[in-house]
């Protein structure tokens, strides 16, 4: 099968060159584009890219088209049969594609989309006591990790869980490498490292560019879900993500997105009762923060901003929503994936 990767950069050349090469030094039975697109592009950075790389794609997209908008624009000028996403800030290991293809095309027509395995660069230890930073990294149970010169490698994610509350997070996050997988069910991939079929990816419309970053990658996984495609896991096809290079992995505009996000795709793909329940929630959230400023999630004006955008957001969900035609029992059959472990 013939693959395209697909490679987004915005202002980081040096890192989006780290991950062609990875790209380049892979060995496998398989035409391989390489597509760069590279966001608010300036001509000297595309004549680079176009001199060093001259048999690759390389797209010049004049705005910040974010990364639901830059892997569009890759994905349109590519021609694989397979598109595989690659984040500009990973390494993809040796055996990377060899190994995430040979998943894809086990599982037949049926799987879609092949999750990679991402693990972090660099090494971790495990913060005690009160002695916590505004970098470390923080695992679902509470455990805090710091960057460290020697220590545990952590994994980054082997795919996406959706909670009950709409959360999409990544499985496995900030496991050592050693450590027992979690349990929790597959619900869809992350977009910094997968692979997946031209076929069922146009069939669903591929990535919804209002998105701009975060939760694209679940919003395309529940379509391919409900449209009856499946979603698999290539363990041994790793990649060594910085994690956070191009934003900040708590910043305010990050916190932002997740919640906006979150909401246009729960409104977009949930059933009414999964819908109702998040937005609720929401609302709830809402209510909490500006209550309690201090310990706030969004600070106000980011709350007023999301009221604000909310009904133009909540209008293209829905007509989203109706243009995919699925009905309430895809849509409930998809949910029983969700994770529900307390």
């Amino acid at each position: 099968m013939d693959v395209s990767v697909v490679i987004v950069d915005w202002h980081q050349p040096e890192l989006t060159r780290r991950a062609i090469d990875s790209v380049r030094s892979q060995r496998v039975d398989a035409a391989i584009e390489l597509v760069i697109v590279v966001n608010e592009a300036d001509d000297a950075t595309v004549a680079a890219y176009r001199a060093d790389h001259p048999d690759a794609v390389v797209v010049a997209e004049p705005t910040n088209s974010g990364f639901a908008g830059g892997v569009t624009r890759g994905i349109r000028a590519s021609s694989g049969d397979v598109v595989v996403l690659l984040n500009n800030d990973a390494v993809a290991d040796h055996g990377f594609l060899d190994r995430g293809l040979a998943v894809l095309a086990a599982g037949g027509d049926v799987v879609a989309a092949v999750a990679a395995t991402a693990v972090l660069e660099g090494a971790f230890t495990r913060v005690t006591g009160a002695d916590r930073g505004d970098d470390d990294l923080v695992a679902g149970d509470g455990t805090r990790w710091r960057r460290s010169g020697t220590g545990q490698t952590l994994v980054n994610g082997t795919g996406v869980v959706v909670d009950r509350a709409g959360n999409g997070r990544d499985r496995d996050w900030l496991r050592p490498i050693d450590d027992a997988p979690e349990s929790a069910p597959l619900f869809g991939f992350s977009g910094g490292a997968v692979f997946l079929r031209r076929g069922p990816l146009e069939q669903v419309g591929g990535f919804d560019e209002s998105l701009f970053m975060y939760y694209e990658d679940l919003d395309v996984a529940w379509r391919l879900r409900l449209a009856g495609f499946d979603v698999r896991y290539a363990p041994d096809a790793v990649v060594v993500h910085r994690h956070a290079a191009s934003s900040g992995s708590d910043s305010p505009l990050v916190r932002y997105q997740s919640m906006r996000n979150r909401l246009a795709v729960v409104v977009r793909n949930g059933s009414p009762a999964f819908a109702l329940r998040v937005g609720v929630r929401t609302v709830v959230r809402m209510l909490r923060d500006l209550a309690r400023p201090s310990g706030a999630q969004l600070a106000p004006s980011a709350w007023r901003r999301l009221v604000l955008e909310a009904p133009a957001v909540l209008r293209h969900a829905r007509r989203a929503r109706r243009a995919d035609g699925f009905d309430r029992a895809a849509r409930v059959r998809v949910e029983t994936l969700v994770d529900t472990a307390d």
